[in-house]
């Protein structure tokens, strides 16, 4: 293709070319200049007559900037001269100096193309150079983009923040309300405070009064129209709200520890009360307005988006122009013309977006100023901890009082708060900070000083600790708020220990101690309670006293019970209380009510067991009866015989008078002295003459003096070992006449009583009175020797006031004896007494280890091979030897470790009944303390010594698992199941 190096240009086209109001250059296919605009010979300060038919690159060598561009023109033509197709290069920056006394340059960027114009023969004529600065539209396009990327950022940072405090306000334990205006219009609630308190209520936009009318008159209204009207911040604990769960449900009581604050706006006007109860109140107004400036920021956006389409669009109409420059000027001159109007446009539009991103800035600035001092001003302490090391970035007032006086900002939490080393409190923060895991803390024991050096305390906080992310997401710092609960825990405890110490009292108290709610549920009782009823606290709370009285009492208690809860005055009345044993207990039942304030806040009572004071009165009313009926017959007889001797002279009458009615003398002197004896024991008076005497003497002369009185019967010694033992003869001699004249009673179609005494191998006396007569019942056994208890038969009643065998029992006591019967109804029974010598030597141990215990009473042996104890009891066993043996399981328990004991009781002899008592209050609750559950006892063969077993598991039934066998084989079954 041949090129030509000039061409010659119509006057016409020369003086368009030179007119055109944009800077145009034309080139000869060569790069010779032909003739430019003015505008460019202006903008490029040069003159028609120096550029004409000049070579481009030597016109322009030492324009600044022009060599670092040169190879972009140069590759530029050379693609027009190669392809004749015209080309466009990228906007670049070409500085112009600007002739004034500084001799600066000026920045300015240029849009340049390249154009061919072809003759007929499709061979270049010239090359139109274009420039056109885009100056304006680069610079306005960068603080655009500046303002842009300003803008995403300040929006990510509000909208991080935004999203952090609204998690904090979420996650925080406490609830949190915000109500505006006198009305108290909720203007906020937190979800704790929705679900926690109003789950099935909508307050929101509603005034307080009408939201919650419950509250009306209640002093927290009182407390919210003082915030609200004088600024005052008023704390407080435990205030009581009561409130309804839903609109028209019944009002429940609720405790608050709670903190009402004024909130202001920018002019210091109170709008607002913050109700906070251990949480702050949650930013919906800045997350609102944050919404807002979001959704007018993306619309600006779009309309920029829309301008800088129009903006291209127009630039392509431009280029389009210029293509058709030969054709058309005039549509040339209009699309410039078009194109200044849109760029001053464009221009408008970005001072103006540049003025609406001044004042969204302005704002955010605003709503983080309002939402610093919100948070400055918060009752709840707030820090940041900033990067790894855990730099104090910010600390509220709140949380600077947790540590008045101690410099802890911009310092690391391990230098500004050194007792925290060492504590989990530094792993968690490490925790939180590597993980990103929301960590949260209740009631947590904190050692810490107030003061810097000063004691360390034990405080409790409630806190969270939430990481804080940076732009990229990355945890850069920890937000800490906190709460401290000391004073609350500190009471609470004392409360609680006040509370166990009453429990205490109250389970140390022999009585039923119980309290009540205002209506009678009783929502309390003490340990007695529980194990007379053989039911847990929790199966009995609730439910009322009347279902446990015996029917025939409950319509007078009932109607007492109604009574002292409509008055308020003291409840007062005997009833029968049903026992896990299905027995009825009498009981004294006194009650008072706590008023507080006019009301009747509880009922405090006690249930006295008057069981004994019942029998004995029963006792007493048969006593009386039974003593007035036996006094006036011998009496009645006496006055019969003195009437007969008065009428009679025969002398062998008169005889036979005078024996007979003294006979009833001396059941009469006997029935006195009885009552007596009787009346010394109760007051501790009767005395005793402690001597040695011959044992086997005495036994005599009382049998021989019973003999005397009797012709049914034949006293039998069968066998006595001669002893002589130290104690009062005549007391003694008394025990014996009274179980010879009850054997002799209660055997009238018998024959004989017999009578036995011998010294035993350790030197004690056992004596047993034999008869043949009606026997005793087993449920009668266990009462013999109680006071007026006497012993009746279905078919015949028996003479006498049931004191005997109360006073022997009382003497054989007094004496360090023990007394047993073992009795078959329908064919006798047998009485028997054993006395120890004064010279009797205590145990010695055969062997004593953690595994194996033996003496003359007890043998106990680990069994490993089944883990328990194996337990064996001999002979006589008296409360000493009972508790020592006892004692001695307890301690190899505990030492071994077991659960288990088999207990055999098969070779004792005697009786058991001493112990029972004890064992029944003590032993067996320590046993459980030590571990025992599982207890198989083994019968003694003795029935009366079987029943002083049972009755030392009366109470705890239920408790442990205690089963009687009869055998040994029996017993182990059942305890190897376990």
């Amino acid at each position: 293709m041949a090129l030509k190096h000039s061409s010659a240009l119509p006057p016409e086209m020369l003086r368009v070319f030179e007119t055109l109001p944009q800077p145009y250059l034309i080139l000869s296919p060569a790069l010779y200049m032909l003739t430019a605009s003015n505008v460019y010979l202006q903008l490029t300060n040069k003159t028609r007559v120096g550029i004409e038919e000049q070579y481009l690159f030597d016109v322009f060598p030492k324009i600044p900037d022009w060599s670092s561009e040169e190879g972009g023109i140069a590759l530029s033509l050379s693609k027009v001269l190669e392809t004749l197709q015209p080309h466009q290069l990228p906007v670049m920056r070409f500085d112009i100096p600007v002739f004034d006394d500084q001799q600066r340059l000026e920045e300015r960027y240029w849009k340049t193309s390249h154009t061919p114009v072809l003759d007929a023969e499709g061979e270049i004529c010239y090359i139109i150079h274009h420039t056109e600065d885009v100056t304006r539209q680069v610079l306005a396009e960068r603080a655009l983009k500046d303002s842009l990327d300003k803008e995403t950022q300040a929006a990510a940072t509000a909208e991080r923040l935004r999203r952090q405090i609204e998690k904090l306000f979420a996650e925080i334990p406490a609830q949190i309300a915000i109500v505006t205006g006198p009305d108290m219009v909720y203007e906020f609630i937190n979800p704790r405070y929705k679900t926690e308190l109003f789950p099935n209520r909508e307050v929101l936009g509603k005034p307080l009064l009408y939201a919650l009318p419950e509250v009306a008159g209640q002093p927290i209204w009182d407390i919210l129209q003082h915030v609200y009207k004088t600024g005052e911040t008023i704390a407080g604990n435990e205030i009581n709200i009561p409130l309804a769960d839903e609109p028209g449900g019944p009002v429940k009581e609720h405790y608050f520890n709670y903190v009402y604050q004024a909130v202001r706006n920018d002019d210091g006007e109170i709008t607002s009360v913050l109700s906070f109860k251990y949480e702050i109140t949650d930013l919906v107004l800045a997350q609102k307005r944050l919404e807002q400036n979001e959704a007018e920021l993306l619309a600006l956006n779009y309309g920029l988006a829309n301008a800088h389409e129009e903006v291209q669009a127009s630039n392509e109409e431009l280029q389009s122009a210029n293509e058709e420059l030969h054709t058309t000027n005039e549509e040339l001159f209009r699309a410039q013309q078009n194109i200044q109007l849109l760029n001053d446009e464009l221009e408008e539009r970005v001072q103006q977006r540049n003025i609406e991103l001044f004042n969204a800035q302005a704002e955010a600035a605003r709503e983080r100023d309002r939402l610093k001092r919100f948070f400055m001003q918060v009752p709840t302490g707030i820090c940041v901890l900033d990067g790894p090391e855990m730099v104090f970035e910010l600390v509220n007032p709140s949380y600077q009082q947790l540590f008045p006086g101690r410099d802890i900002l911009r310092k690391p939490i391990k230098e500004a708060l050194p007792e925290l080393n060492g504590t989990p409190i530094i792993d968690i923060l490490k925790s939180v900070y590597y993980t990103g895991n929301t960590f949260e803390g209740k009631e947590l024991l904190v050692p810490l000083a107030r003061k810097a050096g000063g004691t360390i305390e034990d405080r409790y906080f409630n806190f969270i600790y939430q990481a804080r992310y940076d732009a990229e997401g990355v945890v850069d710092g920890i937000l800490v708020f906190v709460f401290e609960l000391t004073e609350t825990v500190l009471t609470r405890q004392k409360e609680k220990e006040n509370e166990q110490r009453f429990r205490f009292l109250l389970n140390a108290m022999p009585q039923q101690v119980w309290t009540a709610r205002p209506d009678g549920s009783l929502d309390y009782v003490n340990e007695v309670v529980c194990d007379d009823f053989g039911q847990s606290m929790d199966q009995i709370l609730g439910r009322s006293l009347q279902e446990f009285i015996h029917p025939d009492d409950r319509q007078l208690s009932s109607k007492r019970w109604k009574a002292a809860l409509q008055s308020g005055t003291e409840f007062m009345v005997e009833f029968r209380l049903k026992f896990h044993d299905e027995q009825y207990v009498w009981h004294l039942a006194r009650a008072l009510p706590l008023v507080e304030n006019g009301q009747i806040r509880l009922w405090l009572g006690t249930n006295t067991n008057i069981e004994i004071q019942k029998n004995n009165e029963q006792k007493k009313d048969e006593f009386l009866s039974i003593a007035s009926h036996e006094l006036k017959t011998p009496l009645t007889s006496i006055k019969a015989f003195n009437q007969l001797m008065q009428r009679t002279a025969d002398p062998q009458k008169l005889g036979n008078f005078v024996q007979k009615s003294a006979s009833h003398v001396l059941r009469l002197e006997k029935l006195i002295n009885d009552l007596l004896d009787v009346t010394r024991i109760n007051a501790g008076k009767i005395e005793y003459t402690m001597e040695p005497f011959n044992f086997l003497e005495m036994l005599k002369d009382s049998i021989e003096s019973v003999q005397q009185a009797t012709t049914s019967h034949r006293i039998i010694l069968e066998k006595a070992d001669d002893v002589t033992y130290t104690g009062d003869r005549f007391r003694l001699e008394q025990v014996v006449n009274n179980l010879l004249s009850n054997a002799i009673k209660y055997s009238p179609e018998g024959e004989k009583v017999l009578v036995n005494c011998s010294v035993h191998a350790d030197g004690s006396i056992i004596v047993s009175v034999e008869d043949f007569g009606i026997g005793i019942e087993e449920k009668n056994l266990m009462r013999l020797f109680d006071r007026y208890y006497r012993v009746d038969n279905t078919a015949m009643r028996f003479e006498g006031l049931g004191l005997g065998l109360f006073i022997s029992a009382e003497i054989l006591k007094r004496h360090n004896g023990s007394f047993w019967i073992e009795s078959t109804p329908g064919k006798g029974s047998t009485f028997f007494f054993r006395l120890i010598p004064e010279t009797l030597t205590k145990t010695v141990p055969i062997a004593d280890s953690d595994t194996h215990y033996q003496d003359d009473t007890i043998t106990i042996k680990l069994n490993q091979q089944h883990k328990r104890l194996d337990v064996d009891w001999i002979g006589f066993q008296n409360l000493e030897s009972v508790q020592h043996g006892c004692l001695k399981m307890q301690d190899m328990l505990i030492k071994n470790n077991v659960s288990k004991v088999l207990n055999s009781n098969i070779h004792v002899l005697g009786n058991w009944s001493e112990a029972s008592d004890w064992g029944n209050t003590e032993w067996f609750p320590d046993m459980e303390k030590a571990g025992l559950r599982y207890f198989a006892w083994v019968h003694s063969p003795s029935v009366f010594s079987q029943l002083s077993a049972r009755k030392s598991i009366y109470t705890l039934k239920g408790k442990l698992a205690i089963e009687f066998f009869t055998d040994i084989k029996s017993a182990e079954e059942w305890i190897e199941s376990k």
